[in-house]
């Protein structure tokens, strides 16, 4: 499995990723959970004194979980734009993509997915009319 040791911003970890790993997520498979353990795991052992700390990143990890947490701070809408945690995600998953490639986990059961999906509806069909449009789509399940 391929692993990368990558400098992350402390304040990035203590402040973002690790309140990421210790919460909840829905239709996750058990190994998923098992990985934000690991990862947690890995937070504990910052050296809080230091700017950056290494910390070593899985392909599974990145393709699980750092892919959905750091495009979290880069959509276009979110209240991120041009804010550190923008800039420092921007950094992370640009070295990640770099060395472990474009991701191909599928994370379209991800809240954050879903939400991205109907931002698209109500910016290009308007309120109203996407509302109708998932009003119907309901009505025939």
């Amino acid at each position: 499995m391929k692993t990368k040791q990558l400098n992350i911003k402390t304040w990035f970890i203590r402040e973002e990723l690790e309140h990421k790993v210790t919460i909840t997520y829905e239709h996750e498979t058990k190994r998923a959970y098992d990985l934000l353990d690991i990862m947690l795991a890995k937070y504990y052992k910052i050296d809080y004194r230091r700017t950056y700390n290494k910390i070593e990143v899985t392909e599974e990890e990145y393709q699980t979980w750092y892919v959905y947490f750091l495009e979290y701070y880069i959509d276009p809408g979110c209240m991120y734009v041009g804010s550190k945690e923008e800039k420092e995600s921007k950094r992370l998953l640009k070295a990640m993509v770099k060395f472990f490639g474009k991701p191909n986990f599928d994370i379209s059961h991800r809240a954050g997915a879903l939400l991205g999906f109907a931002k698209s509806l109500i910016d290009n069909m308007g309120e109203e009319k996407a509302l109708a449009v998932v009003k119907e789509g309901m009505t025939k399940q």
